[in-house]
Formats: C-alpha cells, structure tokens, sequence
C-alpha cells in the first residue's frame, strides 16, 4: 500500500459515506421517487451503486492493476445488466441497500488499499474507450468507482 492508494480508498470511503448518509435521510416518498434521466425510483438507483462495486467495477479495476484483459462489455451489455438489476431489485429497502453498498463498499475500498503504485500505473486498452488505454487510477477516480457513485448521488438528491 502508498500514500496514492491510501488517497483513493479514502476518497472512495467519503463518497459512499455520503451516499449512504443520503439514502438514509430519505422518506418514503424519496425512496420512491423517480431519478431524472435514468428513470430509476431512488431504491433502483441506490441498488444499482451499492451493487456495482462487485463483481463488475471490480473486474475491471482488478485486470487494469493486474495487466490482465480488460472485460470486452459493450454498453448495450451493460445496460442490459443494469435494467435487469433495477427490475430485480425495485423493492430493495434501504436497510438491504445500505448493507450492500456499506459491506461491498469497505471490501472494494480494501482492495484499493492494497494497490501499488505501480499497479496504479498500469493502463489496458478499454474497449469502452474505443481502445484507448486506461489506468488503474483512472477508473478508481474515474466513472467505474469515485465519479460512478458521486454521480448517482447527484441524481439521487435532484430526485428528492
């Protein structure tokens, strides 16, 4: 572990701190509530964050610190995912919400703990990206982890 790793686990930690702060605060009504864009109530949202961290944003962050292939998803797959989970889980209740993201959370914020900085470093084509290589880092800070959960949060509290 580094000062870089430790930076980023702690960054992650105070985003899903912040997020389960929120969803926490929200009334019944809020919970319901449909998110802008997404068309997600705020419980399908909720899940959908809490529930990423594994097994999908961690296969990817995993192969880019590994040097391993980069997972060749396409969006139409990932959004297929994503509205198979939010049919599965439109019920979820905060508790089970707030158990997931707190649990899987803490498991994904010790695996950024324990990156090198070399394994911060390495990039791998994403095929996302249209190729382009990407960092560890990158996707720690980018829309995989830190901005994916910052973002439904924006989203979550426009919601409210």
């Amino acid at each position: 572990m580094g000062d870089r790793a430790e930076a980023l686990a702690s960054q992650f930690e105070q985003a899903v701190d912040e997020f389960a702060n929120t969803i926490e605060q929200c009334s019944d009504e809020q919970w319901r509530a449909t998110c802008g864009d997404e068309g997600w109530t705020v419980a399908q949202m909720a899940q959908h964050v809490a529930g990423q961290f594994y097994p999908l944003e961690h296969e990817y962050i995993s192969a880019a610190a590994e040097g391993r292939e980069m997972p060749s998803y396409s969006m139409d797959d990932i959004n297929g995912m994503n509205d198979r989970r939010a049919a599965k889980f439109s019920a979820a209740s905060k508790a089970d919400v707030l158990d997931t993201l707190r649990g899987d959370g803490s498991k994904m914020a010790a695996y950024v703990r324990g990156l090198s900085d070399e394994q911060l470093d390495l990039a791998r084509p994403l095929p996302l990206a249209g190729g382009a290589p990407v960092s560890t880092q990158q996707l720690i800070e980018g829309g995989v982890l830190i901005d994916h959960v910052k973002g439904h949060l924006k989203s979550i509290r426009a919601a409210g």
